[in-house]
């Protein structure tokens, strides 16, 4: 019965979380879609990004707090209805630039703030400390299958609605989007208890009740954290530099924009199906160690990345649809373990949320930036720029697997520490 209550618990959070974030990055799947509707520039529609980002980054450190110090059901069903909220708004706006920004700032208060801190505090209390990977990786499929569930209906509803209308389309399917919001919030009241921790032992649940300012600065001293930090900012860089896969498939590889749009859909959340589960298991079962995993996990996005910059035009559509589906497992590899890192930086669940807070907000500020850089560089130097895109990618990449052997020597090091303290 307890592990029933966990996976629906899991369930819950994976349907909300991967609703959250369909619509901040629709231009993941929809980028010619949102381009010909709301008739911008591609480094407008980088910008709203930029926007995003911006807010959830002056967010995530005040939202990590809450995260340690509340409940977090309640946090979490604000956030949910707010954004379903502003789903529907942008239904009846899109066609102003200025709304648009508007609400994208919103909604990175909406899935910024205090649910992102909170949703992922949730998840590692699920489980015990040798259960973190596969928990997230588990977390990370059912969120994906959340977010290619509504992408999927919503890229229907256009093709079944829209015929030559494409705003018709468009507004049926922001509309589609808010309403399945509305009901992922609907589903986690029913299904999330008042106390989630079912993997916590009773000590780590009196911590949660003492937690102080003090403990929260305290976050900032743990070298893990800082590393799982600059792992989530490798992530997010390369699945920024994935989301032009898309374009790049259709403008220099010759893929037709629908296939293109289905491909994308599937590689930005399919892909979390295999990939977060997988990365889950090498790193609980056959590594034993989420840095290990993280290694792999990297190499891979150096390997799938770099082969795009060898492709020639008009290559086979088969081999062409392979190489962007392993390149969204090979990211959700990484993705679906770095949080579950930190039990093995020797992060407590005490401090967890804020450690979230601070990882996230020093992770996610490539979205400040690079959505604008890379739409520039498409503006300038037309297909030359999605060439610069996957480089930046690969390099990035590099500098994951650099950071994931760090954090294999610092686990030792921790691994060492709690065996002379227990000895």
């Amino acid at each position: 019965m307890k592990n029933i209550k966990r996976f629906l618990l899991l369930l819950a959070l994976g349907i909300a979380y991967g609703f959250m974030y369909v619509m901040p990055y629709m231009k993941s799947s929809f980028y010619d879609q949102m381009i010909a509707a709301m008739g911008c520039t591609n480094a407008q529609l980088g910008s709203l990004m930029t926007y995003y980002a911006l807010a959830c980054t002056i967010s995530y450190l005040p939202g990590g707090w809450i995260g340690d110090k509340f409940n977090p059901k309640p946090v979490l069903l604000i956030s949910i209805f707010g954004q379903a909220a502003l789903s529907f708004i942008f239904m009846f706006t899109y066609k102003s630039y200025t709304m648009a920004v508007i609400i994208w700032l919103l909604m990175g208060l909406t899935g910024g703030f205090a649910f992102w801190p909170a949703i992922m505090k949730g998840i590692r209390m699920t489980g015990s400390d040798e259960e973190q990977g596969r928990i997230y990786g588990l977390f990370e499929a059912l969120n994906g299958f959340a977010s290619l569930l509504l992408s999927f209906i919503m890229i229907g509803i256009m093709a079944l609605v829209s015929g030559s209308d494409l705003v018709t389309g468009f507004r049926n399917a922001l509309l589609c989007c808010g309403g399945l919001s509305l009901l992922s919030g609907i589903l986690l009241a029913i299904l999330m208890p008042k106390d989630a921790a079912f993997g916590a032992s009773e000590e780590q649940k009196e911590e949660k009740q003492s937690f102080s300012i003090k403990d929260y600065f305290s976050a900032f001293k743990i070298p893990g954290v800082w590393l799982m930090s600059v792992l989530v900012w490798c992530y997010v860089t390369v699945a920024a530099v994935a989301s032009y896969l898309t374009p790049y498939s259709t403008s220099v590889l010759g893929m037709s924009a629908a296939l293109a749009a289905s491909i994308g859909t599937i590689r930005t959340y399919g892909c979390r199906l295999v990939g977060g589960p997988l990365g889950g298991y090498l790193a609980d079962k056959t590594f034993k160690s989420v840095s290990k995993e993280q290694i792999l996990g990297q190499l891979a996005c150096v390997v799938t990345l770099g082969l795009f910059l060898v492709l020639p035009s008009g290559v086979n559509g088969v081999l062409l649809a392979v190489l962007l589906l392993m390149v969204g497992i090979a990211m959700f590899m990484c993705k679906g373990t770095y949080f579950s890192i930190q039990a093995e930086m020797g992060i407590s669940t005490k401090i967890s949320a804020t450690a979230v807070a601070i990882a996230t907000f020093i992770g996610y500020l490539p979205d400040m930036f690079v959505h604008t850089m890379f739409g520039n560089w498409i503006d300038k130097f037309g297909n030359e720029g999605y060439t610069r895109i996957i480089s930046y990618g690969v390099g990035t990449a590099v500098l994951g697997t650099i950071i994931a052997i760090i954090a294999l020597r610092q686990s030792k090091k921790v691994a060492a520490r709690t065996k002379a303290v227990e000895a």
